[in-house]
């Protein structure tokens, strides 16, 4: 079986196991300011209602930032779950594997987004 190992040295992946926690540390203090919750769920909406007073425009405005916090909200948890994928690829040591042809994802690649899952020319396939 192939391995990270085979094709990256210790030092990158070490370099790209930083970038992960810190971004994940980044997202998930996010999460909680917007969720006042220490787990996320991209299951279940958990984001907090404001209330912002007894208008009809106040309503209109509750509802569409409300709408908006939802959107950011799952975006946030989809990127926090794909961080904690590449993170778990790292300890099975299989991170930088394409997904798809299990060739080395280019060095580059990983570098400009350290949870990339496909190599370019299977992320171009798609």
């Amino acid at each position: 079986m192939t391995t990270t190992q085979d094709h990256y040295e210790q030092s990158f992946i070490d370099q790209q196991k930083e970038k992960l926690l810190g971004e994940k540390a980044r997202l998930e203090k996010q999460l909680h300011g917007m969720t006042g919750d220490d787990e996320f769920n991209k299951d279940k909406v958990q984001v907090k209602w404001n209330e912002m007073g007894e208008k009809e425009e106040d309503n209109a405005v509750e509802v569409a930032q409300f709408q908006d916090s939802i959107s950011l909200e799952r975006n946030l948890e989809e990127q926090l779950e794909k961080i904690s994928n590449a993170l778990d690829r790292i300890e099975q040591g299989t991170y930088g594997l394409c997904e798809v042809c299990q060739k080395p994802i280019e060095q580059q690649r990983l570098a400009a987004n350290p949870s990339a899952v496909r190599c370019m020319d299977d992320a171009a396939k798609r």
